[in-house]
């Protein structure tokens, strides 16, 4: 220390040993402020370091506190194995479970039994892998739609298994093709083949509109087949999923995103318990009317726009003064709708086509082209699509198939296109006729009302849904049109005909309130699943209802061809009611049998010896499925049919011909004299 130091400690009132004590405090005091580390404050100096001349002590600056390194950010959290593995389970989870469904219809054949079918159908017998079967393609279908970025291939994949194992599971588990009705369209099939194209006259009025059956002859003979069997067991679920097709694409342009249109079409398939997808005319008639409302509502689709300002409907601004309502519908009606987007060549294709599918339909079906010009004339009038001119064509077209190639139809039953008019027969015949049969049947019966109900009530929700979204209840009037049908009092099958048309803009509709409704409420997606399973549970129980009477086997077509090939040409072969394989070849040789009013189904009927005496008929054929639908549908004691035909053989006027070693119920009767071709002795077919 130096001598000023020692100086400058005496004049502060301190010895030099108490400013060195200073210099040093000063000193360390420095060192800790310089010390980021330092976290301690230091405490004041005492009286006996730093005491004034009064005792008190000096004013002294409080020191900063220096903070510490602020704390660093938490660790994540372990991810869940879910998360972890989120890449794999979006790509394989679904293709794995619609193997899993693939592999389980093998088992759910060998499974099933059908001997044991009855009234409550085919969801009774079916076994434990049949269930699984559809439980893995649902899974496939929603493990897809619900994975990050769902893949197009993939969900087209998933839907094609789901539609295999619920519309297409009796084509899985039953050796033949279902439905006589099915049966007999082969048989007019048959028949335009055999006469080169030409369709017999006399028969059925269904050969006015032949072009179905022209078709599939030509497939017929080019293929060089002599039998569509397979293609009768395989063409439900192969045509429906051209329905789904259809429907997605119709949602696409209806719905717009990429997950809606494929639930719609899953909607579509769950709801389409109707069964009008067998080997028939009106199948591809669907698939017609599918495409042109996709082109309308597609390509062609345009709205109205009113280049005046006046306000129309809905109001475009809040403050526009409202017309009177036959104003706003005289601007809408006059005001020619927009373009549409597409170059001229292609709208041109695009009309082409959906002219094309119009005029192939009328010869086809009587009942589609007019919900095709419907639903097209309300789209026309609202000006919803460009091209106002289909609906021309096709009236032009229905007018002069009339005229001139059903001429024969439209002179003797008119009715066949207008009606009778009477809807309270319509619904009689349509509805409460049906609504027969044991305690399983009627279950089955209203099971499909309550859901074609349901059907409707999701469409008007939806419409609900779509109308505050984009302001259009257009597509509540597509759905609403074919109920025509029901006005006309058409028949018994006009019904099921206005659930079939109606239900692709239902589906629609209610695919678009199931996504209003999972965007508003997250947690109803595992609800909306459960539910998937329940529908597709019912529609099997309920497309399956009738297939104790419906089931066909394979030697129930041998016996009829052989009956066909050991019978001459001329005879009177009926069968004892309508289920089976009948007709299936030589209609033009036999005819469909029967004739007599009140006897068109002789086993059934309420004299059954009686009408088979006024009938007379030459070969009497009987299946299995004919028992059950005796027994089951209405109401008949268990043997009836053998018994029918034990009282023929005892009057002596007939003899069994043939009768099955393996189901009893299967024979054929001929009247005794009447010849028989070589080929075939009693007792056995030929």
């Amino acid at each position: 220390m130096t001598t000023q130091d020692t100086r400058r400690g005496a004049r502060d009132g301190g010895s030099p040993r108490e400013g060195a004590g200073r210099a040093r405090t000063g000193e360390e005091t420095q060192a800790v402020r310089s010390d980021p580390d330092a976290t301690q404050v230091l405490r004041p100096l005492g009286p006996a370091a730093g005491a004034g001349q009064d005792g008190t002590d000096p004013p002294t600056a409080a020191l900063p506190v220096v903070p510490g390194p602020p704390p660093g950010p938490e660790p994540p959290a372990e991810p869940s194995w879910l998360e972890r593995n989120r890449v794999v389970i979006d790509r394989w989870l679904s293709p794995v479970l619609a193997f899993l469904a693939l592999a389980m219809l093998p088992l759910a054949v060998v499974t099933t039994d059908l001997e044991a079918l009855d009234g409550w159908g085919l969801a009774k017998v079916l076994g434990v892998p049949a269930w699984l079967a559809l439980l893995f393609a649902i899974g496939s279908c929603l493990s897809e739609l619900y994975a990050r970025r769902p893949r197009i291939p993939m969900l087209g994949t998933a839907t094609g298994v789901l539609i295999l194992c619920s519309t297409g599971l009796p084509s899985v588990v039953e050796p033949a093709a279902r439905f006589g009705t099915a049966w007999t369209i082969t048989g007019f099939v048959d028949a335009v083949a055999v006469a080169n194209g030409v369709p017999p006259q006399g028969l059925d009025a269904r050969f006015s509109w032949p072009a179905f059956f022209a078709q599939w002859a030509w497939f017929r003979q080019a293929g060089g087949a002599d039998q569509l069997d397979e293609v009768l067991r395989w063409f439900p679920p192969a045509v429906v999923t051209v329905w789904a097709i259809g429907i997605y694409a119709l949602a696409r342009s209806m719905l717009g995103g990429t997950r809606a249109p494929w639930a719609a079409a899953w909607l579509f398939v769950g709801l389409n318990w109707i069964e009008q997808d067998y080997f028939s005319p009106q199948a591809t008639g669907i698939c017609l009317l599918l495409t042109v409302l996709t082109f309308a509502l597609g390509p062609l689709a345009t709205r109205r726009t009113d280049p005046s300002g006046v306000p129309g409907w809905p109001a475009p601004h809040r403050d526009a003064k409202r017309l009177p309502l036959l104003h706003r519908w005289l601007v809408s009606g006059m005001t020619p709708p927009n373009r549409p987007t597409l170059p001229p060549r292609q709208l041109l294709l695009v009309y082409f086509c959906a002219a094309l599918c119009i005029l192939a339909v009328i010869p086809a079906h009587q009942l589609t082209p007019f919900a095709i010009l419907g639903q097209l004339f309300l789209l026309a009038v609202v000006g919803r699509y460009r091209g106002r001119g289909l609906v021309l064509i096709g009236m032009i077209g229905v007018i002069l198939f009339i005229l001139i190639a059903a001429r024969n139809i439209w002179t003797t039953q008119i009715t066949l296109f207008i009606g009778t008019g009477d809807t309270g027969a319509a619904l009689q015949e349509g509805v409460a006729d049906r609504l027969t049969g044991d305690f399983g049947q009627v279950v089955v019966k209203y099971g499909r009302v309550l859901v074609a109900g349901c059907s409707y009530l999701l469409g008007i929700v939806g419409a609900w849904v779509y109308w505050r979204r984009r302001r259009d209840l257009v597509p509540i009037g597509l759905a609403v049109v074919p109920m025509a049908f029901a006005a006309q009092g058409y028949g018994s099958e006009g019904f099921l005909r206005i659930v079939l048309f109606g239900l692709p803009i239902l589906t629609i509709l209610g695919a678009d309130f199931l996504r209003w409704t999972v965007r508003k409420r997250s947690w109803m997606r595992p609800v909306l699943a459960v539910g998937m399973v329940g529908l597709f549970g019912t529609l099997v129980f309920l497309r399956g209802g009738n297939d104790s009477y419906q089931v066909v086997y394979p030697e129930d077509a041998a016996m009829f061809r052989s009956v066909v090939a050991t019978t001459p040409p001329g005879q009177n072969v009926i069968p004892v009611s309508d289920p089976g394989p009948f007709a299936i070849e030589g209609l033009t040789l036999f005819g469909r049998g029967g004739g007599v009013p009140g006897c068109g189904r002789i086993g059934v009927s309420n004299d059954p010896i009686g009408c088979t005496a006024r009938v007379s008929p030459d070969v009497i054929v009987s299946f299995g499925s004919i028992e059950a639908q005796g027994v089951y549908l209405y109401g008949k004691p268990h043997d009836w049919s053998l018994d029918y035909a034990n009282t023929l053989v005892q009057q002596g006027t007939y003899y069994f011909w043939y009768q099955s070693p393996d189901d009893p119920y299967d024979y054929v009767l001929r009247k005794v004299g009447a010849p028989v071709l070589p080929g075939g002795t009693a007792g056995r077919p030929g």
